[in-house]
């Protein structure tokens, strides 16, 4: 099975660190959280949708059933939430808001298997990069027809990281095969400032940390250029 391949593939991602830390300014410190909880408060945020894509990847078979090679992946995504939360319980007036999307995905990633007649089952690790979007608000009496303070900050910026994760791949014929696999990605965390509006103040101001890291699941299809021996014997 030694040679390039190219291939479609179509799945679903999640994020599995669902906590937004929100901190600032010691006025924000002061309104943010309810009685009883401590500094900086935490909301809920849980990023989910679809993700599909292409790949490109080289093979090398070796020892009769080893296989070594290296795949390259992009992906448009859809992978996005959104939660608030309005303070106090009680009699809300300001609502915080939190938001983030990934809008495409890829990876350049190493692949190391083994094959048992016409499937392939490979372990895979390595480099992991995505446009992430980022959005935070905490704006003060959302609800009446004052307005109020609110502060506001975003970002949208391509962030690396890593993955790792395995896969199964069956030939179903000479030249084409299908897979199902399975990775698990960090791109680290990353605090976006919102600054105090209405009015601007230039010193107070809310700081949103979000951990972007999270799973895919993703069938795949292949064709393979390169395709050496016969097919029930390698692969």
């Amino acid at each position: 099975m030694d040679g390039f391949y190219v291939g479609l593939n179509a799945g679903y991602g999640w994020n599995d660190n669902r906590d937004v830390a929100i901190s600032g300014s010691p006025l924000i410190i002061a309104a943010q959280p309810p009685v009883g909880t401590t500094v900086p408060q935490v909301i809920g945020l849980s990023p989910k949708g679809f993700i599909g894509g292409g790949q490109i990847g080289y093979n090398y078979q070796f020892g009769g059933r080893g296989v070594v090679g290296v795949e390259a992946d992009f992906a448009w995504a859809d992978i996005k939430d959104s939660h608030f939360i309005d303070l106090p319980a009680g009699a809300p007036n300001v609502r915080t808001s939190v938001s983030e999307k990934i809008d495409f995905f890829g990876t350049v990633r190493g692949r190391l298997g083994v094959t048992f007649d016409r499937f392939l089952v490979y372990g895979t690790g390595g480099f992991a990069y995505a446009n992430v979007q980022q959005n935070g608000n905490i704006n003060e009496f959302f609800n009446r027809p004052v307005i109020g303070r609110q502060f506001i900050a975003s970002s949208s910026d391509l962030r690396y990281g890593w993955t790792v994760g395995g896969g199964a791949e069956w030939a179903f014929s000479k030249n084409w095969s299908v897979k199902a696999e399975y990775l698990y990605y960090d791109l680290g965390s990353h605090t976006i400032r919102g600054p105090q509006s209405n009015p601007v103040n230039g010193v107070d101001f809310a700081t949103y940390s979000f951990a972007t890291r999270g799973n895919i699941v993703r069938g795949g299809l292949n064709y393979k250029f390169d395709w050496a021996g016969p097919v029930v014997a390698r692969y």
